[in-house]
């Protein structure tokens, strides 16, 4: 229960709709009902004007709504105008006292729904961080929680696919991973991955139209977040009627991120390895699964299609929503390439055997880097969204460290700019984000783990302060698995390990310098031998002997086989 605006801001219909999903008609007019429980505090939309309230309405659709278009924003602000009017002529007439404890909580549907579009407009506004944002939030807890163990209507969906990229948004993934696989096996239960169940639920074409936008909006976005933390989809291609339509021309980028995630659920099953196959290197599969990438982005509209390595082919300056869609889709398509190809560079013999692989995923990776640091330079997009944009930065800085950990002689020279370009973006990170937690972690368990796993050279350990190793195994933690490294190798005596957490994005940029020269800087102090096979160089001497202090590849490396299958595990 809770205060009423006319009918018109409680139809029981979907917000974005303008009746209800099964077409009944509209109630008559209501007079304002309120609650009998007074609450301890003001409800917080007292605190946010209806002129601001619209401005964050707007903002939530140039950042959410154009790339997942789940409601009607216009409708959203129509009665979002009709909500502050009739709090303002409540205050005016003594019904409501703004600066006084009363029973005045604004808890039906419509209303979490706006307050959930303001608390992630303006914590997407704060880069992550609004107290204002948090107080909406914990205003409709209860309602969310209650949502979990309820059956949901349309406006439910809605609601939770809102609260899911509120937390994307508080750089909290995979809590936005299990809300949208919540809200993905609930429209199973409701029929909307049915085309025959979708016509009868929905007579109305318009009604029907919203409905499949938001099934297959929850159906992207639960790949996003399923590749994001590296654990399975909820929603399965086979489960999903092939005759279930799709949006209509008028969501261009869903559209496009639909056939995208169509083919992100074959990259998965390749890359995952289930069928115990994941250590090898299929030729063929990588081909092909490239080439429907390739094809993909050939194949997205001209309008978001994105030309950074020669722009004079753009026909015309995109607005800033344009161009940052442009942008997104661009990078989306280099991420699902890094991730086929990644493989490749798990081991030296690998690169060694399929050099030209792994020359492209590091010049994707190098791309990558270049287009996130022009973005970063030249508009406030990068700024915006940083929880967005900071994926692709990490999964293309781990590409470049297996590079040059494996073969630094071969990548060290050619990917330094591109290493340099990537610490001046994460001096900007936030030392609370996951992403520079992910990354912290990563740089201290080198000084944990590498010494175990025989990645420095034994004479190396005499000297704490040595940050002389291979590199692959910490950038093995940028793709985001959880691991204890002191509970699996015990820390070695005298070593001298880093905080919990960095004091600031120039020293996560201080200690990944540090790595990065030692990665590809012992490879660059050892001759270029001709007759050592390519991948080899740095690791064997002029002469074919084994640098002082190193025994081999067993002691550069502990053990070849057992160094892959931990890198592979890890990834």
């Amino acid at each position: 229960m809770g205060i009423t605006a006319p009918e018109e801001l409680v139809d029981e219909g979907v917000m974005a709709y303008h009746g209800t999903p099964l077409g009944s008609p509209r109630q008559q007019h209501q007079a304002p009902t309120a609650s009998m429980t007074v609450q301890p505090v003001k409800d917080p939309l007292w605190n946010i004007g209806k002129d601001e309230a619209i401005r964050l309405c707007r903002l939530y659709e140039e950042e959410m709504g154009i790339m997942y278009p789940i409601l009607d924003m216009e409708i959203v602000i129509d009665k979002a105008s009709s909500l502050f009017t009739f709090m303002e002529s409540a205050a005016r007439t003594g019904l409501m006292n703004r600066n006084m404890p009363s029973a005045d909580a604004l808890v039906n549907d419509d209303t979490i729904i706006l307050k959930m579009i303001l608390a992630t407009a303006l914590t997407v506004e704060g880069s992550g961080q609004s107290e204002q944002g948090r107080i909406l939030f914990e205003s409709i807890r209860g309602a969310y929680e209650s949502r979990l163990g309820e059956p949901v209507d349309i406006k439910g969906l809605i609601f939770l696919v809102i609260v899911a990229q509120y937390h994307f948004h508080l750089d909290e993934e995979a809590q936005s991973y299990r809300i949208i696989g919540l809200t993905a096996r609930l429209c199973l239960e409701m029929g909307l991955h049915r085309r025959e169940i979708l016509n009868k639920t929905f007579s109305n074409e318009e009604d029907c139209s919203w409905a499949i936008k938001l099934f297959w909006s929850i159906y992207v976005l639960d790949r996003r977040w399923s590749f994001g933390t590296g654990m399975p989809f909820a929603l399965q291609d086979a489960d999903i009627d092939p005759l279930l339509p799709e949006p209509d021309n008028s969501t261009p980028y869903l559209t496009a991120m639909i056939a995208y995630s169509r083919i992100s659920s074959k990259v998965w099953r390749s890359v995952a390895g289930f069928d115990g196959t994941g250590n090898e290197i299929k030729k063929d599969e990588i081909g092909y699964l490239d080439y429907q990438i390739l094809e993909w982005q050939k194949n997205i509209p001209e309008s978001l299609k994105f030309y950074h390595s020669d722009p004079a082919q753009q026909a015309e300056t995109p607005g800033r929503q344009l161009r940052r869609l442009q942008v997104l889709l661009y990078l989306r398509a280099n991420q699902m390439r890094i991730l086929i190809y990644r493989p490749v560079l798990h081991s030296a013999t690998s690169i060694m055997e399929n050099r030209r692989y792994a020359q492209t995923v590091v010049e994707v990776a190098k791309d990558t880097v270049r287009v996130l640091s022009r973005l970063n330079n030249t508009t406030d997009i990068y700024r915006a969204q940083q929880v967005c944009f900071n994926y692709f930065l990490i999964a293309a800085l781990g590409v470049i460290f297996l590079a040059v950990s494996h073969a630094p002689v071969e990548f060290s020279r050619q990917v330094r700019d591109e290493f340099y370009m990537a610490l001046d973006l994460i001096k900007g990170f936030s030392t609370k984000s996951y992403i520079s937690k992910r990354l912290w972690k990563t740089i201290r368990g080198l000084k944990e783990v590498g010494p175990k796993l025989g990645l420095v050279s034994r004479q190396a350990l005499a000297d704490a302060n040595d940050p002389h190793s291979s590199a692959a195994v910490a950038m093995a933690g940028l793709a985001g698995h959880q691991v204890d490294e002191s509970a699996i190798f015990p820390q070695v005596p005298g070593a001298s390990p880093l905080g919990t957490s960095p004091m600031n994005g120039l020293q996560m940029s201080y200690e990944l310098t540090n790595l990065f020269e030692a990665a590809g800087g012992y490879g660059n102090i050892m001759p270029v031998n001709p007759q050592v096979p390519d991948g080899m160089n740095g690791f064997v001497g002029q002469q074919g002997e084994i640098p002082q202090g190193v025994e081999g590849i067993s002691g550069m490396f502990g053990n070849e086989e057992e160094f892959s299958r931990i890198m592979r595990d890890l990834f």
